[in-house]
């Protein structure tokens, strides 16, 4: 146990030093650094416990008889023997610096805004009765889902939103950037899971709207994919248009299917649609063709810088570097001068 003084004192003064150093680093904003993990604190009790352990469980060293102690006690220790504890002081001062990195430091005044470059999009889907067609396979809304599951996952720096809509319009995503959530979300949409009797195209049109009043991309687009003609009451279309092109929002029409004449379908309107916005209307009548809609889509959309959230800047390389020093330090003194030797 007397060991453990020397190793204590050792400890301390290579942590005032560490601390002393990122004080003056970090100056007057020290005072603004507060710990993101707390938790991970409590691993610093895991060396000194090893450390009252190991000094516990050693055997005390061999002794020697001198004749003449007085003389011996004159001489006192040399450099090497003041010093023996050094790399066990260096080594728990450095368990105890990174345990402290760990924590996460930060400091709560200065400030990180982390952006990135993409736009805002929102997806409105057709989930009406008629989307079960098998003219492509396994029938529309599959080869649909198939196709917006790829679309996302090749824009991995935007924010996507969803909406569905039948008789009437649902959100299934707000704009994120989280897409593995998104993919999932879309690969369980199923016919049947909103009332598909009718086609509210202007329903799904003014619900993605709203969607993208959350974005402040400069560059917002509107996805609609439908295989139908709108034939539900409520919001009209065309005045959804109107206030997408007001709002600088283009826009992308996609008509599923193969349609024989007389049946439901109007290409004319959602042409309008598209230019009226600034988009572009396509007619995808087989796989192939969807899959070409979505690829050419990809190629038209531009991008911009979307600013994120703030976040507290990391501090924890402040503790990390010294104590990456203090071990180098330790493994240099036991290989050198002082090794020891059994």
């Amino acid at each position: 146990m007397r060991s453990l003084g020397p190793i204590l004192a050792f400890a301390l003064a290579a942590l005032a030093l560490a601390l002393g150093g990122v004080a003056l680093v970090v100056g007057q904003d020290l005072r603004f650094i507060v710990i993101d993990s707390p938790w991970w604190l409590l691993t610093a009790v895991v060396p000194l416990i090893a450390l009252g352990l190991r000094t516990a469980l050693t055997p005390r060293p061999p002794t020697m008889q001198f004749s003449r102690t007085r003389s011996a006690r004159s001489l006192g220790p040399g450099l090497a023997a003041r010093l023996a504890h050094l790399p066990d002081g260096l080594r728990l001062a450095a368990a105890l610096l990174l345990a402290f990195a760990l924590a996460r430091p930060q400091s709560s005044r200065l400030t990180d805004r982390v952006e990135h470059e993409g736009i805002d999009i929102a997806i409105a889907l057709d989930l009406s009765e008629s989307m079960e067609a098998d003219d492509l396979f396994p029938n529309r809304l599959e080869a649909a889902k198939e196709v917006i599951d790829q679309f996302i996952a090749r824009r991995p720096h935007d924010r996507i939103g969803m909406v569905a809509f039948g008789a009437y319009a649902s959100t299934v995503s707000p704009l994120t950037v989280d897409h593995g959530v998104l993919r999932q979300l879309v690969r369980r949409l199923q016919l049947g899971g909103i009332d598909g009797t009718k086609t509210a195209i202007g329903a799904g049109l003014g619900l993605a709207l709203n969607r993208l009043k959350e974005s402040d991309a400069s560059t917002q687009v509107l996805v609609l994919l439908t295989d139908g003609v709108h034939n539900a009451e409520g919001i009209d279309p065309d005045s959804a248009a109107a206030e997408a092109k007001e709002r600088g929002i283009a826009v992308y029409t996609v008509l599923i299917g193969r349609h024989a004449s007389g049946q439901s379908v109007d290409p004319g309107r959602l042409e309008r649609i598209a230019g009226l916005t600034g988009g572009y209307a396509y007619t995808a009548e087989d796989q192939q063709a969807l899959v070409t809609t979505f690829q050419d889509l990809l190629d038209k959309l531009e991008r911009s810088t979307i600013a994120g959230e703030h976040v507290r800047a990391e501090l924890f390389f402040l503790f990390l570097w010294p104590a990456l020093l203090l071990l180098l330090a330790d493994v240099l003194l036991r290989s050198t001068r002082l090794r020891r030797f059994p």
